[in-house]
């Protein structure tokens, strides 16, 4: 093989995010330990998070409850969260979740997960979803105007981040009429 340093190198830590998925008409991703987290590495950690939190405006917020549902491939239930009730997260705390939601002793037993697949549901009722300054966050088919441009309320957190990185993108373009 070749002699010289590597070009990149990383170490893949104990931990996966989920893509990206909208519920409420806001964006979240799931924050999951498969082998536990800090304290106790002997459960199965889960937590919800709101995605691109740096990218909303100053006082933004999301009052939610939530719970979570842990399931085999044949939707078989292994594990339930309690309900988080009206939970407010915002700049401060972007994320919420069970540290000891599972022991990995129930999900390692003989026989409880089908090839090794494991499937996470979340069920979230958002209760309220402020975007700075009291501004209430559009529902879902809603468009809102950014930079004079129809995005639906759904993309505003992708679009504001693009226009956060490319700031010159909206000068060149003039929608047709």
């Amino acid at each position: 093989m070749w002699k010289q340093k590597p070009s990149f190198r990383f170490e893949i830590e104990n931990s996966i995010l989920s893509k990206t998925f909208v519920a409420g008409g806001c964006e979240w991703y799931l924050y999951v330990y498969p082998k536990g987290r800090f304290l106790d590495p002997d459960h199965f950690s889960l937590y919800l998070h709101v995605a691109n939190p740096t990218m909303l405006p100053t006082g933004w917020k999301r009052d939610v409850s939530f719970y979570f549902t842990l399931l085999n491939q044949s939707d078989k239930e292994l594990c339930r969260s309690h309900i988080v009730r009206c939970q407010v997260l915002d700049v401060k705390g972007p994320s919420w979740g069970f540290e000891k939601l599972c022991p990995l002793s129930k999900l390692q037993e003989n026989g409880v997960l089908e090839k090794d697949r494991l499937i996470i549901e979340v069920y979230i009722n958002l209760i309220e979803a402020v975007d700075g300054e009291r501004r209430d966050v559009p529902e879902m088919q809603e468009t809102v105007d950014m930079n004079g441009f129809k995005v639906l309320a759904s993309q505003v957190t992708l679009v504001r981040k693009i226009f956060a990185e490319h700031p010159d993108t909206a000068v060149g373009l003039k929608s047709k009429n």
